[in-house]
């Protein structure tokens, strides 16, 4: 009896990760759509499980945004495959430019429900400043020989022009396409690097 006891039960941990999982891809796949603040309710219908479910699984909506916050850097991480500084400086530029285009492209969806609850949110708000450090530390390696003989605010611009808010303006409020967003980083960054170096 003690065998089919564990079957039980391993049945049951197994259905509940499954429901678990499917929960945090309903609010994903609602997000992916432009529903940026759904409810329990269709956060459930989505994953084909009760309401009860949702709750049982996650205590608040605190811990479901943990939860995707968690999955969502799991499945779009930013490359960690470094860029030389010892490239040419127009071929870093443009690698830099396709990744991050790349990457706020996939993130943009969660990034705006992120957005919405920022700051009512200390897991989210602690995502963000962490994926931030992040990208501020990769441009710092990429663009090492331009900041070293450049004004300290260097890199701050850098990092602005590179940041995700810069790329949501000239996708939305500029309504520029992705090769016309991409064209306008490109010149920014070749601004910064060498008429911001004195060149």
């Amino acid at each position: 009896m003690s065998g089919m006891a564990e079957v039980v039960v391993d049945g049951r941990v197994l259905r509940g990760e499954r429901n678990r999982q499917a929960i945090v891809d309903a609010l994903l796949s609602l997000y992916d759509e432009g529903v940026l603040r759904p409810s329990a309710n269709e956060v459930a219908e989505r994953a084909g499980v009760s309401v009860r479910s949702v709750h049982n699984h996650f205590a608040d909506m605190e811990s479901l945004r943990a939860e995707v916050a968690s999955r969502q850097w799991g499945r779009i991480a930013p490359p960690t495959e470094p860029i030389s500084p010892d490239l040419p400086l127009p071929r870093r530029i443009r690698e830099v430019v396709d990744r991050r285009s790349a990457l706020y492209e996939a993130i943009t969806p969660v990034r705006r429900a992120a957005m919405l609850s920022v700051h009512e949110s200390p897991t989210i708000a602690r995502r963000l400043t962490s994926v931030g450090r992040v990208l501020r530390k990769q441009l710092e390696g990429v663009f090492a020989p331009e900041l070293a003989r450049g004004d300290a605010s260097l890199l701050d611009a850098i990092d602005l022009a590179m940041s995700w808010d810069a790329w949501e303006r000239l996708r939305t409020q500029q309504r520029l396409g992705i090769a016309a967003a991409k064209r306008v980083l490109v010149l920014t960054l070749n601004a910064l690097l060498t008429k911001g170096n004195g060149k």
